[in-house]
């Protein structure tokens, strides 16, 4: 496989987090089948007095008793009862301190932690969702639209009568009527009855009336109402219908009781299809007519004394409701037989609310907007993670691309007003255009420049160095756009509700687009924020404490272990332990990272923030000591001088755990307090001093018990576990005077009462120099012009375009003319590849195609239930919330369906919040949905296709791949420590750290009883691969140790860190290095030759006598070449698909490689070094202050260096052990 198309499937910086690099070797768990879970870390953290080995009693006894402990040395016995108190009194002092992080240690990144964010952000969701299937919040926040009068059978207040359909008009109704002349041609066939009925106190009808049409009542003096053609008393027929005599039951409401009435005979008569009455008296009845007519059956409407002149039947009114440019209250104008007139109600009408039927309620927005509101829910999906921290991050990211799509939109609208709007050209038309053409509105209008925008803008958003949430978004909405806006039958949509801001206007789609998304953003913050919040610096300090007390409790089984007699089942215990621990100890770096949005838009706690990086930088190193633990416990073998040299060591060992490690607990509690009491800094204080003078007996100890068995290469294993502890107890003291050093400055700060503004000043540089670094990334030459990078966007670019054209011109099927489904959902699929392109395609169409079909489901079984009833709302409430939850918590838990989760509810929301209408079951409704999933899946394929022949390698190409920059890595820190490159060292360590995470995130997918089909290839060697990581996860802990043993110590510096300079930038104070007084102290000699004239860091003399120049000559090349044979030789074998021979030179030159011998030849090499060194430095450096830790001793940090090269090289000849085997001919 090619190098540079493999370097596709990379990670980008911004990508690979350093969380993910600092599980590393934990994944190594997973490898040998360790399945680590929440359950152990909380088994882990246990009570205080418990990690101390302290029982009941003696607890006890420590607060009856509080100043015992200064009477108690520091180093004594090992029984229990002799072994120090945590600080003496303050066990009992600080006990709510101890009691409040035990109680954060048994929740915090668990089951319970996820679930609770999935499970508030699916009530969001649904309680957010309500107005689009909830009657009464419907009509709260869009008003009483056509789709709330849909919703319900009950009579629609607001109506008009609609009488020309009688042949009447308006200025027919306002005419007096003085006789039953005709007054117009109108009316010759409309007055057909003219009668006597009873006597009229009307003048000057004198008794009489005209009749007209059915269905309309007219009282008074106006001109037509019907009251039959009957004499007074008698009942007139109608359409051969004799009417009845009717007295209505309920005398105080006469005429509504009347009607109800002859409404009821109507019904009961099986001919009867139309009625309408006249009231003779309110005691005495009136007469209903009813009539046979085919005409539609007509109801009582309820408010029928509202219409001018009586009841106006149904078939003559007219409903009117909000326009979708409305909102807030309205008032129709228009007399009741006429075309409403609405107009927005001011306090110079009549009060609102008095007439039912003509003031309107529009809503908290303009119906336009309900089509927006899914974008809403979309945004929360595809914003909440983690904390609000990353929360608040994404959603400035999804905002920011909305922006510029906008932006985008509004200067195009501005060129062409009416956008792409036109008609087809027509046969009236001649001359004019070509028939079947489309003629656009606009004769200025350009739709070359139209195609130039969108793919240039396009290739903008995939060539910058955005966030992939920003470029997503962008890209999405600008398709949407776009593609409207070139669409004929749409073109430009300015509004019309005017904004404070001139010409541009609140029902615009651009603006209803940014508004939604800035209340899906505001809606995702509120769903990490309310009912608790879920701080990314409160979620990091929780996981801090837990790591804190889970590692104090691993060195105290540790030393106890170790110090035993025999071997047990305990190592693997802790061995698991460790693993565990580091398992769940990521993601730390990233949520203080995210977290500086807190700090930035709440204002507060950055010190705390900057305060728990550092205190993550000492835990990390903390961390990765343990992997030197658990090697020493596995390999220790209780024989030799094991006991002679451990027996003497162990009181001071147990002390200083039990010191060290409660120190840093109790500094990892006090970081999240703004205010630490005086009390516990002095108690801090105290506990530093403790420590270093135990380190100074551990440092006798070692030197008395190492210097009487130097000679024996048995006590390896040994030198190391003191020397981490050691190491662990120093970092320990680092962050107690992390946490004091800070409590003096903000105490001196509040003293000058400048405190408040060097807290805003802090935050506003950070503001502005995240701004500034962000831009910088953006469109830094070097981030545009990267090979990778500029892969990614030509891969993805010709992926949408393609997919636009297809949504502009394909049409027929499933497909429509300018739909932007397929491009704009594309859009919002892109990623920057972890893994392989393949499974990261299958899973997005899995994901896609889920989340549209899974809702049709949904929506089956509520379509059983009445829109309008509440049994329906309670049911779709419960349907989103329980659809939100169970999808994102897989999204927020799975590592391998994380993105399945996502996708299945970001694209489900759409369909589940499309408004409850007889219509949803219907043929079309499916069409749409057919369509939009042979859309989305087309737009996939063609993603695929475009990428297999972009990309062109498999799982196992990018597994090969990787391993071969993780070997080369491995190789280059090999031959950097020869060359006594301390810096190089640290660089490639941590590129094979990198390398070996992406390596071990394929080992699903090379797995061959996954392949999709049988080919030529012969299966993948997956035994070798797994084999590979666990080696290489061994050697990332060999230079790791040599590093620490190498590196000078800087107080609160990660041993990861490479640039020192950063800590003097600071302010902090880096004491001379112990090399130069070293130089100065020791004469040379045959080993030392050029340690006298350093005049960099001691640790480059400790390289130097590893790799001195009788150790160059005789044996380097010769171990670089056989490592870089090991190396290119295991990439062949993983990279070979036939089953015909290796040919390569590589491989077969492993049989002819000594690797074991080579590796004894540079043990013996490495004794001899340290004697030499141990003769000299026992005689120059009997006095020295550096013997005060055994982190400063030059003897026990060469002894661990040169530990960990052997070990290295022991490793790369298990790789050449693991080729040969493989290598089969």
């Amino acid at each position: 496989m090619a190098s540079s198309s493999a370097d596709d499937e990379e990670t980008s910086g911004d990508e690979t987090t350093d969380s993910q690099e600092d599980s590393v070797c934990a994944l190594r768990g997973l490898i040998r089948g360790i399945s680590p879970g929440v359950a152990l870390l909380q088994a882990m953290a246990v009570p205080v007095q418990v990690m101390l080995g302290r029982t009941h009693s003696e607890s006890a006894s420590v607060a009856l008793n509080p100043n015992s402990e200064s009477e108690e040395p520091l180093a004594g016995p090992s029984s229990n009862d002799s072994r120090p108190a945590m600080f003496g009194s303050l066990g009992k002092e600080f006990r709510w301190l101890m009691n409040r992080s035990v109680q954060h240690r048994r929740v915090h990144r668990s089951f319970w932690s996820n679930f609770s964010m999935a499970f508030w952000v699916g009530f969001w969701v649904a309680l957010w969702s309500l107005p689009c299937y909830s009657i009464i919040c419907l009509r709260l926040v869009f008003g009483e639209t056509a789709l709330l009068r849909s919703f319900g059978d009950s009579a629609w207040p607001h109506t008009w009568c609609n009488v020309s359909l009688l042949g009447n008009s308006s200025h027919d109704s306002n005419l007096d009527v003085r006789s039953c002349q005709r007054f117009g041609a109108e009316d010759a066939f409309e007055l057909q009855y003219t009668q006597s009925f009873g006597s009229s106190p009307y003048p000057p009808l004198k008794g009489k009336s005209c009749g007209l049409y059915l269905g309309l009542r007219y009282v008074g003096h106006y001109k037509r109402f019907w009251v039959g053609n009957g004499r007074f008393g008698e009942f007139p027929e109608l359409d051969e219908t004799p009417g009845k005599f009717v007295k209505p039951a309920n005398g105080t409401d006469a005429d509504e009781a009347f009607a109800m009435e002859c409404k009821q005979q109507c019904e009961m008569d099986v001919e009867c299809r139309k009625w309408t009455f006249f009231i003779q008296s309110p005691s005495t009845g009136g007469v209903c007519y009813f009539l046979r007519s085919t005409a539609s059956a007509s109801g009582f409407t309820s408010d029928w004394r509202n219409y001018f002149g009586g009841l106006c039947q149904v078939e003559l009114a007219r409903p009117f409701e909000c326009d979708a440019a409305m909102f807030g209250r309205m008032r129709n104008i228009a007399p009741w037989n006429q075309v409403p007139d609405i107009v927005a109600w001011d306090e110079t009408m009549a009060a609102w609310g008095t007439d039912p039927r003509s003031d309107l309620w529009c809503g908290l927005l303009p119906e336009t907007y309900m089509d927006s509101w899914p974008n809403v829910v979309q945004m929360v999906i595809f914003s909440v993670f983690r904390g609000t921290g990353t929360t608040m991050m994404l959603s400035w990211q999804g905002v920011s691309g909305t922006s510029f799509a906008c932006l985008n939109m509004l200067v195009m609208m501005y060129i062409y007003p009416h956008g792409g709007s036109g008609h087809v050209c027509q046969e009236n038309e001649p001359g004019q255009c070509v028939q079947g053409e489309i003629v656009r509105d606009d004769p200025a209008y350009s739709d070359l420049f139209c195609w130039l925008d969108t793919f240039g803008v396009l290739f903008l958003f995939l060539l910058s160095g955005s966030q992939i949430n920003t470029i997503k978004f962008g890209m999405s909405w600008h398709i949407f756009f776009m593609m409207n806006f070139m669409n004929p039958a749409i073109g430009a949509t300015p509004g019309k509700i005017p904004s404070i801001i001139p010409g541009l206007y609140l029902d615009n789609p651009c603006v209803e687009t940014f508004i939604t998304s800035v209340a899906g953003g505001l809606l995702a913050v509120l769903a990490t924020f309310v009912p608790f919040p879920l701080l990314n610096a409160r979620n990091a300090f929780n996981e801090l404490d837990s790591q804190t007390a889970s590692i104090g409790q691993i060195w105290r089984e540790s030393v106890v272990y170790f110090c035993g007699t025999q071997r047990s089942a305990k190592c693997v215990q802790i061995e698991t332990r460790i693993d565990t621990l580091v398992t769940t100890s990521s993601h730390v770096q990233a949520s203080l990272e995210d977290a500086w949005w807190e700090s930035a838009i709440l204002g507060r706690r950055e010190d705390t923030r900057q305060l728990l990086l550092t205190m993550r930088e000492n835990l990390r190193d903390m961390l990765d000591m343990l992997y030197a633990v658990k090697t020493c416990i596995l390999q220790e073998d209780f024989q030799g001088q094991h006991q002679d040299f451990c027996e003497p060591l162990r009181p001071i060992m147990e002390s200083m755990v039990g010191e060290a490690l409660t120190l840093a607990e109790l500094c990892v509690n006090s970081a999240w307090d703004s205010q630490v009491p005086e009390t516990l800094i002095q108690a801090l204080e105290t506990s530093v001093g403790k420590v270093r003078r135990l380190q100074k007996e551990l440092v006798a100890a070692y030197q008395q018990n190492y210097s009487r068995t130097s000679r024996h290469n048995d006590l390896l294993d040994e030198s190391i576990l003191v020397f981490a502890l050691s190491f662990t107890a120093r970092k320990s003291a680092d962050l107690a005077g992390l946490v004091t050093s800070r409590h003096r400055q903000q105490q001196a700060l509040e003293a000058g009462g400048i405190g408040c503004l060097l807290r805003a000043r802090q935050v506003w540089s950070a503001l502005l120099r995240k701004l500034w670094t962000s831009f910088l990334s953006t469109w830094s030459p070097s981030v545009l012009l990267e090979c990778d990078h500029i892969k990614f966007a030509v891969r993805n670019y010709i992926a949408i375009t393609l997919c636009f054209v297809m949504g502009v011109y394909f049409h027929g099927y499933v497909f429509d003319r300018y739909s932007p489904i397929m491009a704009s959902t594309l859009a919002l699929l892109i990623s920057k590849y972890k893994n392989s392109a393949f499974t990261n395609n299958v899973q997005r169409l899995l994901g896609v195609t889920l989340g549209k079909v899974l809702p049709i489901l949904i929506l089956a079984a509520l379509s059983h239930l009445e829109c309008n009833s509440k049994a329906r709302t309670v049911a779709h409430f419960f349907a989103i919330w329980i659809y939100i939850v169970v999808f994102m918590f897989m999204h927020f838990t799975s590592p391998q369906w994380s993105l399945v989760g996502c996708f299945i509810a970001a694209f489900g929301v759409y369909p589940l919040l499309v408004p409850c209408s007889s219509t949803m079951g219907n043929d079309d409704v499916f069409k749409t949905r057919y369509s939009e999933i042979g859309q989305v899946t087309l737009a996939i394929v063609v993603q695929m296709v475009i990428d297999a022949i972009l990309l062109r390698h498999t799982p196992r190409d990018v597994a090969v791949h990787q391993t071969a920059k993780l070997g080369e890595a491995l190789a280059l820190a090999t031959k950097s420590i020869f060359e006594s490159d301390l810096p190089g060292v640290q660089a490639a360590a941590e590129e094979a750290r990198r390398r070996l995470v992406m390596a071990e995130g394929l080992l699903v997918e090379v797995d061959p009883k996954l392949r999709v089909m049988e080919g030529l290839d012969s299966p993948f060697k997956l035994d070798l691969y797994t084999s590979v990581l666990g080696i290489a996860g061994h050697m990332l802990t060999d230079l790791n140790l040599l590093i620490v043993a190498v590196k000078d110590w800087t107080p609160n510096e990660s041993v990861r860190r490479t640039d020192l300079q950063e800590m003097s930038d600071q302010g902090l104070d880096l004491q001379p290095s112990p090399a130069r007084r070293l130089s100065r102290q020791i004469s040379p000699g045959p080993n030392l030759s050029r340690l006298s004239s350093l005049h960099t860091l001691s640790g480059k003399g400790i390289l130097d006598v590893l790799c001195g120049p009788s150790f160059a000559e005789s044996h380097q090349k010769e171990i670089m070449a056989s490592v870089d044979t090991i190396v290119h030789a295991l990439l062949a074998i993983l990279a070979h698909k036939t089953e015909e021979p290796i040919l390569e030179p590589s491989v077969i030159a492993l049989e002819h490689i000594r690797m074991a011998r080579l590796e004894e030849v540079n043990l013996h090499l490495l004794d001899s070094a340290r004697s030499a060194f141990f003769d000299d430095l026992n005689q120059s450096l009997s006095a020295s202050d550096e013997q005060c830790e055994l982190t400063n001793n030059f003897g026990a940090r060469l002894n661990v260096a040169m530990r960990a090269l052997m070990s290295l090289l022991q490793n790369f000849s298990e790789l050449h052990q693991r080729c040969l085997k493989e290598k089969i001919f």
